[in-house]
């Protein structure tokens, strides 16, 4: 540092919620390394903490705030800044109540934050070292995956979703700024490019589709998978179902959230469809995909669910025959029109209901994985770092079927070629199952 010169602003970016957050968090650390902030990986290296918050449900809420609150203590007010769909819904009520943080900025104020920072015009402390090998340009460390945002906004009106109120409509990212976020986190190391939005099936940007898009960056030949998030089930066409079987880097990897089966409850939440439709559905993914993965989300305890209706749901997914699902209670948002449903289902029961179709989901999929015992996968390495490994584990991967961070993941036991490291992809004979992992080892054939 040139004597007489301010020192530098280094932010520690710490993302809560879904991949979503994740994309934003990475696009935000891009435009700020572009403003000349740095991004450290070790918060105790940072200026100022960032928290990107997630304001979706009631969980997600005190998840948030309590992340505030322990950067506050821990790395004190004055270098904790926060932006994210908590602050977009809750600014005023955050700005009285947690007065020590440096700085609220909304949604819609990103360049004042990236500004902000960029002068330092918010508080913030020393870090405790300025060592150069703990800073970065990035805002994440290079990871095998990385997720892309394709879309933001919501059209469709789910009683019990407040993303609407958040984000506003529904629109479809350009695809030459889709393009160059693929580009920097495949020149950063990722292979798997994970496509996120609230429903990723109707990106549409003048004459191109989804399918479109994802020609595009599969020509990429640093490109080793491509996954789809967040389709809403009454996008899912049989053109792009089609398309997913013929396209080799498109994973075969179905993720749907249905959300209900009942169709009162189906109707109450605004939702499409009915059970017998999901089903098809899913029939007919699994005729031109016999291999194909599906995923899908659930809420129980919605206003009015009777225990018939719940019993319906557990009909359903005993039929579905999920490889990855999971469910959440209820959570009533400000501002939705499911709020002021009645009557309310009690908390406790809810969560009861939830632990028994986590029970049929969680044995639903361990049994779908036993059927892979014995066969070969291919598997996308995330992690070879021997220290951060047990015993025995030469690296940690995902097969297609294993989206990042909400499945489950696969072990590769024994050795490894030389040479073979994180982001390669590798032939795993399967030999036993754990919950949702697999357990394998390098298949020399």
């Amino acid at each position: 540092m040139t004597p007489g010169t301010a020192p530098p602003t280094i932010v520690y970016v710490h993302t809560l919620g879904c991949p979503k957050n994740d994309a934003d968090s990475r696009a935000l650390s891009r435009r700020l390394a572009s403003a000349g902030v740095l991004t450290a990986e070790d918060p105790s290296m940072a200026t100022h903490i960032l928290l990107n918050t997630c304001g979706f449900i009631r969980e997600a809420k005190e998840e948030s705030i309590a992340a505030i609150l322990a950067a506050c203590s821990s790395y004190g007010g004055d270098r904790v800044v926060v932006t994210g769909c908590l602050v977009e819904r809750y600014v005023e009520e955050l700005r009285a109540g947690i007065p020590e943080v440096a700085g609220w900025f909304k949604l819609s104020e990103i360049e004042r934050l990236v500004a902000a920072l960029q002068g330092e015009k918010v508080r913030g402390g020393s870090p405790a070292s300025r060592g150069a090998s703990k800073i970065r340009l990035e805002g994440a460390a290079a990871q095998a995956h990385a997720y892309i945002k394709i879309s933001d906004g919501c059209d469709e009106l789910c009683t019990f979703c407040a993303i609407p109120a958040i984000k506003g409509g529904y629109y479809s990212l350009d695809p030459a700024q889709i393009m160059a976020e693929a580009d920097a986190c495949l020149a950063a190391g990722a292979r798997e490019l994970v496509l996120v939005g609230q429903d990723s099936a109707v990106w549409s940007y003048g004459d191109l589709g989804l399918t479109d898009l994802v020609r595009l960056l599969a020509e990429d030949g640093r490109v080793a998978r491509i996954r789809l998030m967040y389709l809403q089930p009454e996008h899912v066409t049989g053109h792009l179902l089609e398309y997913m079987a013929s396209q080799p880097k498109l994973c075969r990897y179905l993720d749907v959230p249905f959300q209900h089966a009942h169709p009162e409850v189906l109707h109450r939440m605004g939702r499409w469809g009915t059970a017998g439709d999901y089903l098809a559905l899913l029939a007919l993914a699994r005729h031109l995909m016999p291999d194909v993965s599906v995923r899908s989300t659930f809420i129980v305890g919605f206003p009015g669910e009777t225990e018939e209706q719940f019993d319906a749901l557990l009909d359903f997914a005993a039929s579905a025959q999920f490889d990855h699902a999971g469910g959440f209670v209820y959570s009533p948002e400000e501002g939705t029109s499911a709020e002021r449903l009645r009557p309310r289902v009690r908390r406790s029961m809810a969560r009861e209901r939830l632990n028994r179709l986590r029970e049929v989901l969680d044995a639903q999929a361990e049994s779908r994985n036993r059927q892979l015992v014995g066969s070969i996968v291919e598997v996308l390495l995330d992690s070879t770092a021997r220290e951060d490994l047990e015993e025995g584990i030469a690296a940690v991967g995902r097969t297609g079927r294993q989206a990042p961070e909400v499945d489950g993941v696969t072990f590769v036991m024994g050795d490894l070629p030389e040479g073979v490291t994180t982001g390669n992809l590798i032939r795993v004979r399967v030999s036993d199952v754990i919950g949702y992992d697999l357990v394998g080892t390098y298949d020399k054939a």
